[in-house]
């Protein structure tokens, strides 16, 4: 069964994607501006809670391990890996501007082997432009297929219960350091593709429950983000180095999982509406999560945004996110039209 109010979901999902990474190029500091923040950023949490959904609304049903994985690894992986090659030659060989070097190159690096394995760190960690760490990550999650079947097996207060356990483990594990450790990342985002599968199997109950909740759920989100700010005096995502240090309890990913059930009750009362830029930007969704990165990267690389920096942070803010989405939509039209039937690399139709 098709959902048009996921599609929407996926469409304003990727729309907090492109603001979040935005967002980062632009100062934000009145408290105002740090709540407005916390609220656009963390939207990778909505992806993984709609990748579970449809783990289990798609394709549990028809589950075949090999083919899950291979059409993984060919329309995800594959586009992944040329396009960090891609990043790693124009970055860090070309324009000799290796991202988190002190990380990475330790010494002089003029061997064959010392650059191949530069490269496979690249890969690995996703890190050669600031949104590629999803994909290592979530191609784990994938192989990890078959604990979510078994997942799905269990009767559903059991799944819960196992749910909130790993929640609180979240909250403490928090995300790795600039997201540069894909089995971190799998640890804190685990319980959110959970509980995306438990959206499914129980969705009849779940669009029930939260149908005319709307401003309750959207007010909690306020005060979640608010109470973030109050407490931690800061906004956006918790990063630490070590697992298990303590640093305090991550609290956006509580205000995310309320996040997607505030945007699932706006969606569900447009489920038989049409609405052609959020249809069009979800079926885009896959190109301009690679692309966008890539814009602002060149955006950063010959100083657009220091141009504008006498503009408030919102504002800047603001004019950047339909900007980066309008020329990322614009990349996706050309490569449907110039790519065909070769366009399911680059271009999301489902």
């Amino acid at each position: 069964m098709h959902l048009n109010s996921f599609d929407y979901f996926r469409g304003l999902a990727i729309l907090f994607i492109v603001a979040g990474h935005s967002c980062a190029y632009w100062t934000m500091e009145s408290f105002y501006e740090k709540v407005f923040a916390n609220l656009i950023t963390g939207g990778t949490t909505f992806f993984v809670f709609i990748s579970g959904f449809f783990f289990h609304h798609v394709f549990y049903s028809k589950f075949r391990y090999k083919q899950f994985i291979l059409k993984k690894a060919k329309y995800v992986l594959l586009p992944y890996t040329l396009l960090s090659l891609a990043g790693i030659m124009c970055f860090v060989f070309y324009l000799d501007r290796p991202p988190y070097a002190e990380v990475f190159i330790t010494d002089q690096t003029n061997t064959w082997y010392q650059y191949i394995w530069l490269c496979v760190q690249y890969w690995w960690t996703g890190s050669i432009l600031d949104a590629y760490w999803y994909i290592p990550f979530i191609m784990i999650i994938f192989a990890l297929s078959p604990l979510f079947i078994k997942q799905i097996q269990l009767p559903i207060k059991v799944q819960f219960g196992l749910f909130i356990f790993l929640l609180c483990v979240s909250s403490l594990v928090q995300r790795p350091a600039h997201n540069l450790s894909p089995m971190h990342s799998v640890i804190y985002f685990f319980p959110v593709y959970m509980l995306g599968i438990m959206c499914s199997i129980e969705k009849v109950r779940v669009f029930k429950f939260i149908d005319g909740k709307s401003v309750i759920l959207g007010l909690s989100v306020v005060l979640m983000s608010v109470a973030q700010i109050l407490i931690y005096n800061q906004y956006g995502n918790f990063h630490k180095e070590t697992i298990f240090s303590y640093e305090g309890i991550d609290m956006i990913i509580f205000q995310k999982i309320l996040m997607c059930f505030f945007l699932l009750s706006v969606t569900q009362k447009f489920e038989n509406k049409d609405i052609p830029f959020l249809k069009y930007t979800a079926a885009a969704s896959f190109t301009i999560y690679f692309t966008h990165p890539w814009i602002l990267y060149f955006f950063d690389y010959l100083s657009v945004f220091e141009r504008f920096n006498f503009l408030p942070g919102t504002l800047g803010f603001l004019a950047t996110v339909p900007l980066i989405t309008a020329i990322s939509l614009a990349i996706a039209v050309i490569f449907k039209w110039t790519l065909a039937s070769k366009s399911r690399f680059v271009y999301l139709s489902k």
